[in-house]
This record gives C-alpha cells, structure tokens and sequence, in this order.
C-alpha cells in the first residue's frame, strides 16, 4: 500500500514537473515541443504550430502524428534518449543524421529537409536533450525546432556559384593556356622573320657598299678630268652627289652596325669606364669649340667592348651634332648603382628634345630634322638601344626643346660576380 502511494506520490510530482516545464515553454519564441516517458507529445508551442502549420490539438496526445519530422523507419529519439541510448547507439539508428551537441551535455542536434512544408519543402534544425525532474529522473525529451531554408538556400546558392566560378576559372584557364601558345608560336614565326630580316639587312647593305664605292670614284674621275670646263652650276651638281654618295656610304655604314649587334657574339667582360672613355675621346674628331666632360670615378661594367663604343661614341656625337651654342659641352657622369646594375649619362647643353619624341627618337629612321638642317642617318639612337639590350641594359632620355638632353644608359656592374 504504502509502495502504491510512493509511486503516485512519484507520479504527481512527474505531472507537476511536466506541466511547469510546459507552461514555461509555452509563451516561448522558440518551437519548442515536450514529449513525455510514452512518447505523447505533451507541449507543442504556439512557434511550432507556426513554423510547422500543425496546431496543437491536432498534436498533443499523440504519438505518430509528429513522427513525420523524422524518417518513418527511425525509432522515435525518445526512445532512445531515455532508454541512455550512448552516442555510437543513436548514431547507429540514425546514421549520421543526429550527433552530440558540443555545448549541451546529453543534447543531440541535426538537421533534415522536408518537401512537404511550406511551397518548396522547409529545411529544419532539430535540437533534443533530456527533461529531468528534481531527482534527476528522466521525464521526457525537449525538442527545438528551428527553419534553417534560407540558410540551406543561400549554401546552395553559394555552392552553385562556386561551381560555376571554378568551370569559369578552367575555361578561362583552357582559354589562356591557348593563347599562350598562340603566342609563342607567333613569337617563333616573328623572331625568324627577324632573324631573316636581319641577316637580309646586313647582306644588302655589304652588297650596297661596292656600287656605291665605284660611283663615288667614277664621279672624282669624271670632275678631275672636266674641272677646267666646269660652270658653277654643274660644280654644284658633282657637290650635290658627293653629299648623297657620303650620306648613302654612312647610311649602309650605320645598317651594317645594327644588323652585326643582333647577328655578333659578344665578348662580355669588365670594362674599367675611365680608361675607355679616354681612349673613346682620343679617337672622336671634335671641333675645336667641343668639349668632353669625364669623371675621375667611374665603376666598372660588364659589357662588350665593341658595343659600349657604339653606345657612348653614338651618343656622345649628337650631343655635339645636335647643338647650335657656340660651346659644345658634352658631360658623362654617374648617377649611383641599384640592384646589380649602375646608371650612367650623358647630357650635352644641344637643341633638346619634346617630351613627344622621346621614344620615337630610338626607332630606326625616325629623324626630327631634315638632312638639311642636322646631318645623320636616324640609326645612331636605335644602334644605342640595340647595344644596351643586348648588353641587359636599359636607356631612357630626359630633355625639353632649347634645355639640352640627357640620356641615362643602365649597365650590369662588374663586381656583381654575374655573367651574360
């Protein structure tokens, strides 16, 4: 007797516990639904009925109505929690649908999608965890609801775009590969294109040199033999083709200088700057109002011999060519090292170059004058960016018309152990 009062004593206090914990539960924000120790849904709150659409009479009571939140071969969790089902248990029934909460002891969480909720099916959170009562006595199971769809939707967005970003990124890169070897293979037909170029330039311009030589003699015959019958005007005539004979001699002389840069092997080496450029001067024909400015400290560089006189022999002779002051002054200093390399110039105190020109000026025949007015051939400055190409240079120019011009040359140095 006094056992079944103990047990409706302990009944009473379930039901008080239960109903507490429910009227808790009930004004919650939260879905929130209570099963108790038969699996009768006991509290199914006004947030499960919204995100759910079943009402509460419809459910409580029962026990297989709610069971379509869960796979309809799946024991019911309840089962399981309270029967002290462990992890490896519940996992075994449900795969790898539920698995332990990390923040709540004895929780369990997972997530399903199901096609019946909502227009386009209803993405759910599920969270479940034991009710206890004072005694510690399992009671029944709490479980939360939460619609995770937007979420689920935006993860499939994103994964979507993903996909398609990676099939953009293999196209584009199928896309680049091709044009890669488009391009070298357009590089190959060019550079023997320049290489035929090249050895056709140097061919015709040796070629060029006989004829031109043999008409230049047959014209001094010619005006030896009729100086004394000459007129002024026909004087004028054998000057006039001695002047072209001269700049047609200097034009496949500068040719044959640019097609050997491409064509030659070099000899690099290091070259002490002051005593090249001493010698350099020594061998220029200046005027006697042309100066030539040199430093006493110059480092050495690594270069070609025969390439560092085209480059400095070039420039330092259009800063003299080019140039109407009285005093031709011609400076060559240096400006510093960096990274392996030193930067040399050359600035004269000459006509000056627009800003507009300043790269025009290194293409082959690109004269800013008439022949007329400043002799040359438009080579010198394309021999010069030729040369310091080929010797892993750089060159550059600053100047503005009536200020001078200077060009500064950067050279590998010699100390810096490397080679070409």
């Amino acid at each position: 007797m006094k056992q079944a009062i103990s047990e409706e004593s302990a009944n009473m206090c379930r039901f008080y516990e239960q109903a507490r914990v429910c009227h808790m539960l009930q004004g919650s924000p939260i879905p929130t639904f209570v099963i108790d120790e038969t699996h009768a849904v006991i509290l199914w709150n006004r947030a499960c009925e919204n995100i759910t659409g079943l009402s509460a009479a419809e459910i409580i009571g029962t026990n297989y109505s709610w069971k379509p939140f869960y796979a309809q071969e799946r024991p019911i969790m309840a089962d399981l929690i309270m029967a002290g089902a462990s992890a490896e248990e519940i996992s075994r029934h449900y795969g790898n649908i539920w698995q332990r909460s990390s923040t709540i002891e004895g929780a369990y969480e997972s997530e399903d999608f199901f096609p019946d909720m909502g227009k386009a099916g209803t993405w759910l959170f599920f969270t479940a965890s034991p009710l206890t009562d004072a005694n510690g006595l399992m009671i029944g199971v709490i479980e939360t609801l939460q619609d995770i769809t937007a979420r689920k939707r935006a993860e499939a967005d994103l994964k979507e775009y993903h996909d398609n970003l990676e099939d953009l990124v293999r196209q584009r890169t199928a896309e680049l590969a091709q044009t890669h070897a488009e391009l070298v293979a357009k590089a190959a037909v060019l550079e023997q294109a320049n290489e035929e170029l090249s050895q056709y330039a140097f061919v015709a311009s040796h070629d060029l040199r006989a004829p031109l030589r043999a008409v230049r003699n047959y014209a001094d015959f010619l005006r030896e033999e009729l100086e004394s019958v000459l007129n002024d005007e026909q004087r004028t005539y054998f000057e006039g083709l001695g002047s072209a004979l001269r700049h047609g001699d200097e034009l496949v002389t500068d040719l044959l200088e640019f097609s050997r840069i491409g064509n030659a092997l070099i000899a690099v080496q290091a070259v002490a700057l002051e005593p090249f450029l001493d010698e350099l001067r020594s061998s220029l024909d200046m005027g006697p109002n042309d100066e030539l400015l040199v430093p006493c400290s110059l480092p050495a560089v690594l270069a070609d011999q025969t390439l560092l006189t085209q480059i400095f022999s070039n420039l330092v002779v259009n800063g003299f060519k080019f140039n109407r002051s009285p005093d031709k002054r011609v400076e060559i200093g240096f400006t510093g090292e960096r990274d392996g390399m030193c930067e040399l110039f050359v600035r004269d105190n000459g006509i000056g170059i627009d800003s507009r020109y300043h790269d025009r000026i290194f293409k082959m025949f690109k004269r800013l004058h008439t022949h007329k007015e400043f002799e040359g051939t438009g080579i010198g400055l394309a021999i010069v960016r030729k040369a310091i190409a080929k010797l892993n240079g750089s060159v550059r120019v600053e100047s503005e018309p009536g200020g001078g011009s200077m060009f500064f040359v950067s050279l590998p140095l010699a100390n810096t152990g490397g080679d070409q």
